[in-house]
């Protein structure tokens, strides 16, 4: 989220709590508790999609790099092997078929490895006996195909995250505008007449209607500026 969105969340949140604070004042008027109920519902929306957007995508991506610096490793490692029997024995084809260097196989897509992995182990899988001479096992191949496996479960978790992320972007922007619009147009009209029976109580709303602009700065920023105008309704 921008920082115009988290103070405007903020301010829903100051909202809400003055309301909530002063609910039995209120209490007999059913079209202000339903108008406030909405609004909590919207905040309740708002706090789900928040968290999805903020989910921090991090881990999954350096899962995924992991794994396919796992995969490109193994795989080189069973190509070496496989060339040195082939030199041994005169197969020219598999020395050509199982010849790659590190920086091929870096450059290749994410499904492109895995099927390159797949075809490292079925063309192992015949001559292990004879590769464990180049330091390659049946482990080596068992290890390459359950790693290959889990890096083609990692491969879309990052997409579906970021996906979910946008899509939250979209719907935050939406309910905060929902937000806005039911403080101006209702909630603000229906708490104006408690200003001449309870002023402390209005005073409080109108000072948490107040926009307060964070900086963003970090945890070392101190001034907190009003937005101009002074309290905002908000559009």
């Amino acid at each position: 989220m921008n920082l115009n969105q988290i103070n405007k969340i903020r301010m829903f949140a100051a909202t809400s709590t003055v309301l909530s604070n002063h609910s039995t004042l209120f209490a007999t008027s059913e079209v202000l508790n339903q108008r406030f109920q909405s609004f909590g519902g919207i905040l309740t929306q708002l706090e789900g999609y928040r968290q999805v957007q903020e989910q921090n995508t991090s881990g999954l991506t350096l899962s995924k790099e992991n794994l396919r610096g796992d995969v490109e490793n193994l795989t080189l490692r069973i190509s070496v092997a496989l060339i040195a029997y082939a030199t041994a024995t005169g197969d020219a084809n598999l020395k050509r078929m199982a010849k790659y260097t590190p920086s091929k196989l870096a450059k290749v897509s994410d499904v492109v490895l895995c099927d390159i992995a797949e075809n490292m182990i079925t063309m192992a899988t015949p001559v292990i006996a004879a590769l464990e001479i180049y330091f390659v096992t049946q482990a080596e191949l068992d290890t390459l195909h359950q790693k290959t496996l889990d890096f083609k479960v990692a491969i879309p978790q990052n997409r579906v995250a970021t996906s979910s992320r946008k899509a939250s972007t979209a719907t935050i922007d939406q309910l905060i505008r929902d937000a806005n619009n039911i403080l101006k147009n209702e909630i603000d009209p229906l708490v104006q007449p408690f200003q001449f029976i309870n002023p402390d109580f209005y005073q409080q709303y109108k000072n948490a209607r107040i926009i307060i602009d964070y900086t963003g700065r970090g945890p070392g920023a101190t001034n907190e500026t009003a937005v101009p105008g002074g309290v905002q309704q908000p559009a």
